[in-house]
C-alpha cells in the first residue's frame, strides 16, 4: 500500500488551517505541518519535506507567493494556492494550482491529483 501524501498547510487564519486539515483527513492525506506565515512555511518544509504544500497568498511576514518562489529554488514541491482573493496577476511558474476560498472537498482533491498525479 502506498503511504499517504504528506502535506503542509500555510494560512494566517487558524480556522482555515483547521478546516483544511479536516478536509485532508477525510481524503486520507497526512498533514505533517502547519504554518501561519511564509517564513514558518519555509522552515516547516525544510523540517518535514512534504509532497505537497497548500498555502494562502496574503500572510504576514512573508506572503505565500514569496515563500513559493523561495521553495522553488531548492525543492520541487507542488504548491497549491488557496485564497479568498482572485488569482494574482503575476502567475509564477512554481504554483501548481489555484483555488478560491471556501474550498470544497472535491475541488481540493482534484487540485491535489493535478499537482501530484500519484495521489
Amino acid at each position: 500500500m502506498t503511504p499517504p501524501l504528506r502535506i503542509v498547510i500555510a494560512d494566517d487564519e487558524q480556522d482555515i488551517r483547521h478546516g483544511l486539515h479536516r478536509l485532508l483527513a477525510k481524503l486520507a492525506y497526512e498533514v505533517v505541518g502547519e504554518a501561519s506565515n511564509g517564513h514558518e512555511l519555509l522552515s516547516c518544509c525544510r523540517e518535514t519535506t512534504p509532497d505537497v504544500v497548500i498555502t494562502d497568498i496574503r500572510m504576514p511576514i512573508m506572503s505565500g507567493i514569496e515563500a513559493a518562489n523561495e521553495l522553488s529554488k531548492t525543492h520541487s514541491i507542488p504548491i497549491i494556492v488557496v485564497s479568498a482573493h482572485e488569482r494574482p496577476q503575476t502567475q509564477t511558474e512554481c504554483i501548481s494550482d489555484f483555488l478560491l476560498k471556501p474550498v470544497s472537498l472535491t475541488s481540493l482533491q482534484a487540485a491535489i491529483i493535478r499537482a501530484c498525479p500519484q495521489a
